[in-house]
């Protein structure tokens, strides 16, 4: 499958592994995930086609872990969890949809589409150039064939060649940029003052009783985190690395063995004319063929792609389309450029472009690299790729050992020479040298490791896997109220605060808007009060995403109605929990006309971006809505 590709793949050896089949198409936010090659009916159909349940399984664990680390010692909500499932089902059965769309529309990127996309991915690069061993490496190391990315990243440039068409009929009307630059760009001449929540902790006074009460309602807040004590084993690539032999010989054997990738490849340097159909392919045969009969009478090929060709790209370069190797064209091109001899003229060709009239210009030979010239670059190669090797033989040895072993971990490390270590305290946040591993904190609280009849075996990291037992478990504990009483009254305190600010910023905003008191007494009372610069008590114009307003009152104050006979006053909690309160006296529309030249070119540029994202939007739903989807209830339980 796409054998071209394997063909076309060479470089340098980098140990570079990360998960590269998360594609998000930026006008419908679709995560692509293979969806075929296994059919279930245990999981989700769409228009007759089954999705892979384990995928989906597998996607909504990834999204539940990310959740679960955010929550930390409290499990996510059921409620949360049927958003999660929902949006999971939601997103396979899209990307099944435009995955269908793109076959129905017979969307067909060639051999050398995919390449290059595979070549962009930074995991399969060493020094901004595309490796092939490290794609082989990462591949591996995610436990992906080679013909089962390629062909899901077939699937993939479709995807985006339908999302190129959908921006490309996309289109903004002078009037939809005026409204919506007026809405943008919209200055507010506004006002505001602070009322910080610490000036009213001492009109706050809370008594045993209200302590109880909200140590009851937020018990949870003051448990101890659960933890657990952990010892493990672990297998690293860079120790690895240093333990390869690579002797003279055994370069040079890699070297024979590798021998056709330090060739580098013919390239050519080729000109063409391009007709393209325009619904008519009769009449772009007829043209083609006119344009390849003058250049073969000897009309300067040069001139007549400057006048017939319709390659906005290369016409006015006389057709030249520089220097270049075969797998850079598609293949009906590549195989008639590759065909004919230097200064040759052939055609017409037909590719999905339209007709070409090419001629070949020059030829540059490959050349063969001699090993002393690869040395240094091959036997980094070499190390990299044997420690690879010997990575993943010695991974796949600790994985059955550890399974075997059942919480035995001395036994597995006393059969591989690994060294034990320990970490104390370990959380749902994570602790010792690993960080915050989502996967590694589902894996650790299992309750079969906790209970120690079960060793947790993952890889933490690129090249770094441990197998771990826990030695000992505290589950989270309720802490008296006797022993966290001074963190319960600081945080009612602090709480109740807030909402004395809440109600003075309250009673001051009814105030001026009854006329009972002035903006200017509010300003002196409140002014440099906050945290916040003291608020800007003199009127003056901001924009919405002006610097020196905090968030959360640029939102509240322009979303506030606009003056008509008076100001607006209103009021916006801060994230310091500081109460805000200000005035709107003015609204200023934005016009195009006061934006700069390269201000306008950015803003027409956002503008149709949203245009064509609202209107990929609803071509998927056109699609959802005409779709046969069956969704079984029982697929995560």
């Amino acid at each position: 499958m796409l054998q071209a590709i394997h063909d076309n793949l060479k470089g340098i050896f980098a140990m570079v592994i990360i998960g590269v089949l998360a594609v998000v198409f930026i006008f419908w936010g679709v995560e692509f995930v293979a969806v075929g090659g296994l059919t279930s009916t245990q999981g989700v159909s769409v228009n007759g086609q089954d999705l892979n349940p384990n995928e989906i399984r597998g996607n909504f664990q990834d999204e539940l872990n990310r959740y679960q680390v955010a929550f930390g010692d409290v499990n996510v909500p059921d409620e949360i969890r049927s958003q999660i499932r929902e949006g999971v089902i939601d997103g396979a059965v899209r990307t099944e949809l435009i995955r269908q769309r793109t076959e129905e529309l017979r969307l067909r990127p060639t051999n050398a589409q995919v390449l290059e996309t595979i070549r962009q991915y930074p995991a399969f690069q060493v020094a901004g150039e595309f490796s092939k061993d490290a794609y082989y490496a990462a591949l591996r190391s995610a436990n992906i064939e080679p013909a089962v990315f390629e062909a899901q990243q077939k699937q993939v440039v479709a995807a985006q060649q339908l999302d190129r068409g959908l921006y490309a009929s996309s289109f903004l009307l002078p009037d939809e940029f005026t409204r919506r630059q007026a809405l943008v760009g919209e200055e507010r001449e506004m006002a505001w003052v602070v009322l910080p929540a610490a000036g009213f902790v001492d009109e706050v006074t809370v008594d045993d009783a209200a302590l109880a009460q909200y140590y009851e309602e937020h018990k949870a807040d003051y448990s101890t985190p659960e933890q657990a004590n952990l010892q493990y084993v672990e297998l690293d690539l860079a120790n690895v690395r240093n333990e390869v032999d690579a002797s003279e010989e055994k370069l040079l054997a890699y070297y024979e063995e590798n021998v056709e990738r330090y060739r580098s490849l013919e390239r050519r340097r080729v000109s063409h004319i391009l007709i393209t159909p325009d619904g008519d392919e009769a009449a772009a045969r007829t043209k083609a063929q006119e344009a390849f009969d003058r250049a073969a009478a000897g009309e300067d090929f040069a001139t007549l792609a400057r006048e017939l060709s319709q390659d906005p790209g290369s016409a006015s370069a006389g057709g030249d389309l520089g220097w270049a190797d075969r797998a850079t064209y598609v293949e009906p091109f590549a195989d008639a450029a590759w065909a004919a001899r230097p200064g040759e003229i052939v055609g017409p060709v037909e590719t999905q472009f339209g007709w070409h009239v090419i001629k070949v210009d020059e030829v540059e030979a490959g050349e063969q690299r001699s090993f002393d010239e690869v040395r240094p670059e091959l036997e980094a190669e070499y190390r990299q790729a044997e420690a690879e090797r010997l990575y993943a033989d010695e991974q796949e040895q600790l994985d059955t050992m550890a399974f075997e072993a059942g919480g035995d971990l001395a036994q597995v490390a006393q059969d591989l020479a690994l060294q034990v270590r320990t970490v104390e305290g370990f959380t749902r946040q994570g602790g010792g040298g690993f960080g915050n591993v989502p996967q590694l904190v589902e894996a650790v609280f299992d309750p079969q490791v906790l209970a120690g009849t079960q060793l947790a075996t993952l890889e933490v990291a690129p090249g770094r896997t441990v197998s771990i037992k826990v030695v000992a478990h505290e589950p989270p504990r309720e802490r008296p109220l006797g022993e966290v009483r001074d963190q319960v009254q600081t945080a009612l305190v602090q709480e109740l605060a807030r909402g004395r600010a809440a109600e003075q910023a309250g009673a001051l905003v009814a105030a001026l808007r009854a006329g009972e008191t002035s903006w200017d007494d509010a300003a002196a009372r409140w002014s440099g009060a906050g945290d916040v610069a003291g608020g800007q008590p003199k009127l003056d114009f901001v924009g919405r995403r002006d610097p020196a307003v905090p968030p959360a009152l640029a939102d509240a104050a322009f979303r506030a109605p606009a003056p008509v006979e008076s100001r607006t006053y209103g009021t916006a909690e801060l994230g310091s929990g500081d109460v805000a309160v200000f005035a709107v006296a003015a609204v200023r529309p934005g016009s195009p006309a006061r934006l700069s030249p390269a201000e306008r070119a950015q803003a027409l540029r956002e503008t149709r971006d949203r245009i064509a994202m609202q209107d990929a939007a609803t071509y998927v739903t056109r699609l959802r809505a005409g779709a046969q989807v069956e969704v079984n209830q029982q697929l995560f339980e």
